[in-house]
């Protein structure tokens, strides 16, 4: 039953991987435009939250606890900066609707002795669904072998045989 679920969703086009890296580049380029427009915008939650982005569209900002958070536990030094950033959070998830699309990387500080400061540094990147490196050469691999294999075979008259008959 299960192996008959699996092959009626491969008939599917929105299952096949080429349409879901169609949609996670269709996705990353609104999110490009979107944060492009935020940034104009002096009056907009991303300017007033001073964030900055990197040429990928990787958007980052620095947070910094109060000097007598420094004797507290490192988890809650950790919690104390996710509470500052429930807001932003929200903002970028509700307002701007990334919900799923970002992932966030937490960086701390040192000082030039290595002793770890109390700022730290948050990056939201964009994340991509199925679009990698790995699927990239997959699929190169792939339209290489097929490529050859009509070209070894002298497939081209007989699909252009075929092609035309369908017309």
């Amino acid at each position: 039953m299960k192996i008959m679920k699996s092959m009626i969703n491969y008939f599917k086009p929105r299952n096949w991987a080429i349409f879901k890296v169609y949609h996670d580049i269709e996705n990353y380029l609104d999110w490009k435009k979107t944060i492009l427009k935020e940034e104009y915008n002096k009056k907009s939650k991303y300017n007033i939250w001073k964030l900055e982005r990197t040429k990928l569209f990787d958007i980052f900002l620095t947070v910094s606890l109060d000097e007598n958070d420094a004797n507290l536990p490192e988890i809650i030094k950790r919690t104390k900066v996710l509470e500052h950033l429930n807001p932003l959070n929200r903002y970028l998830d509700e307002e701007l609707g990334f919900a799923g699309s970002l992932n966030i990387e937490f960086n701390q500080f040192a000082d030039d002795k290595g002793n770890m400061t109390l700022t730290y540094l948050i990056v939201y990147r964009f994340i991509f669904e199925k679009l990698s490196i790995k699927w990239l050469i997959k699929t190169s691999l792939w339209l290489v072998l097929i490529i050859y294999i009509i070209m070894h075979y002298n497939l081209v008259p007989i699909i252009y045989t075929w092609l035309s008959s369908l017309i």
